[in-house]
């Protein structure tokens, strides 16, 4: 056996393995947004099988017309580069399948023939070939097209059990992608090296490459439904150490203090428009308050949902950021989904600093401001406040989110009630969202007639006239503290621990 016919029985052997393989990997993939029944596997099955039939037909024609190595490597190639591009585009398919086709079945089954049915008919034209080319003597030919059949038969058999109960566990489904891709090019730059024309296949591989370093770093760092769960970045910035999650479709931003976590944000990777926590569904109340909702000021970034669901619902709505931590903004961008433009500004600066500062009027200021279990005392305290109250045009309307079970929420409430006139409280998901204004209090029919009017007018996801119906009268308690720059003892958290057990 010549080492060129030795290659062509391990490349039999590696198709079985690689398609197999990517088989698993791409079931892995539709299973998050199309469900693990047999219809989901019905549909992958079915397409890789007509893959396979149309690529043995055109590979045994090709075999008889182009005998020759070079078509071997350029069918490993070209199914090497569907395999590597397919991470690039499956997850935004998916999403559009989902919300344009009903039938979660037919879903799967035209994402299958997107992604399934090219890479299954290159690597099942492959085998032909690779017979044709390795065929010595008729005499002999059983014996041949047997092995070759056998060993794309033990490659597929590796490639599944491989792939299914080692790497999808081990690295998860995107690394499976660009490993498998980027082996079967290996490959087939290989098998033209035994011919001395390995040259060919650069400008195809250098195409490629430059492909894949085209994607956004946002395209490229966001982070598939597919991977491993767990810790996916941890960083220890100047004010904060920061933790993205993944748990399932979820992502998390937490805040590491005192050997705990506190959840700053959440992200559901199938529902990208979702407002996850609860909480900030209420903070888009504020525009219900207003004459006119164009333009807004937003302190604490987190992970920007709550600010990115205002922007994309309101088309009128210019939304200025405050975040004092640049590697929060930093991985809201490369994890949430958060983007900057014309509309949605972002600037790394302390929230209260940033208002000192600013020349404008805005018609809502949204407060969001944590730092682990608490929020930073100088953002709650009565002379913040009448910093915000200057910077609001006649109307405007203070959204604040306050978490109950580590804060004074007493003082909270009072504090803002010295400053604004009205404080409307809302039970939130756990939370309690406070909206301040000043004028005369806003009766509840005209608050529904205008959530009702807006819902309709801008098609809102969270109605907001459900969410009105979420209104508490919270009082503060008595003996509440006033908080202000000389005295707002908000850290003292087992001063604040004792006083919620009390009032609980």
């Amino acid at each position: 056996m010549t080492l060129n016919r030795g290659a062509l029985f391990a490349v039999s052997f590696y198709a079985g393995l690689a398609t197999m393989a990517f088989e698993m990997v791409l079931g892995r993939a539709l299973v998050p947004y199309f469900g693990g029944t047999i219809y989901t596997w019905g549909a992958l099955i079915a397409v890789f099988l007509l893959g396979m039939s149309f690529g043995f037909f055109s590979g045994g024609r090709l075999a008889d017309r182009y005998p020759r190595i070079g078509l071997v490597s350029a069918l490993l190639l070209a199914g090497g580069a569907a395999i590597l591009c397919t991470p690039l585009y499956s997850e935004a398919l998916c999403l559009a399948l989902l919300d344009g086709i009903e039938d979660v079945r037919i879903g799967a089954l035209v994402a299958s023939l997107a992604m399934a049915f090219l890479p299954a008919l290159l690597f099942a034209a492959v085998s032909p070939v690779v017979v044709r080319l390795a065929l010595v003597d008729v005499a002999h030919s059983g014996t041949t097209v047997g092995a070759m059949s056998g060993l794309n038969t033990v490659g597929s058999i590796l490639g599944t059990i491989g792939t299914s109960f080692f790497l999808v566990p081990v690295i998860g489904s995107r690394a499976i992608f660009y490993l498998l891709g980027a082996v079967t090019i290996v490959c087939a730059v290989a098998l033209l090296s035994l011919r001395g024309k390995a040259r060919s296949a650069v400008p195809a591989i250098l195409a490629l490459a430059a492909l894949l370093a085209a994607q956004p770093e946002a395209a490229r760092a966001q982070v598939s439904v597919m991977a491993p769960d767990g810790v996916l970045e941890k960083v220890e910035s100047e004010y904060n150490n920061v933790f993205v999650v993944k748990q399932g479709q979820m992502l998390y931003m937490n805040f590491g203090y005192r050997n705990s976590q506190y959840v700053e944000s959440m992200y559901d990777m199938l529902d990208r428009g979702a407002l996850a926590a609860r909480y900030t569904r209420y903070m888009t109340l504020a525009p219900v308050y207003v004459d006119r909702f164009e333009r807004a000021a937003f302190v604490g970034l987190g992970g920007g949902r709550t600010a990115s669901y205002l922007v994309d619902s309101f088309p009128q709505l210019s939304m200025e950021i405050a975040e004092l931590d640049p590697e929060v903004i930093r991985l809201a961008k490369k994890y949430f989904g958060v983007k900057e433009s014309g509309r949605l500004k972002i600037s790394a600066q302390d929230g209260r600093i940033f208002l000192t500062r600013s020349k404008n009027l805005y018609d809502a200021v949204f407060l969001d401001a944590y730092r682990g279990p608490f929020v930073p005392f100088h953002l709650l305290t009565k002379e913040y406040f009448e910093i915000i109250k200057r910077h609001l045009r006649p109307g405007g309307v203070v959204a604040q989110n306050v978490e109950p079970s580590t804060m004074v929420l007493d003082s909270a409430i009072r504090t803002i009630a010295t400053v604004f006139r009205n404080v409307d409280t809302y039970e939130a998901g756990g939370n309690v969202v406070l909206i301040a204004y000043d004028g005369e209090p806003i009766p509840p029919a005209k608050l529904r007639e205008r959530a009702a009017a807006l819902a309709k007018k801008h098609k809102l996801r969270y109605d907001p006239v459900e969410l009105l119906a979420a209104k508490r009268d919270i009082k503060p308690q008595e003996g509440a503290k006033l908080l202000t720059d000389d005295f707002a003892p908000v850290e003292m958290l087992k001063t604040i621990k004792r006083h919620n057990e009390r009032r609980s």
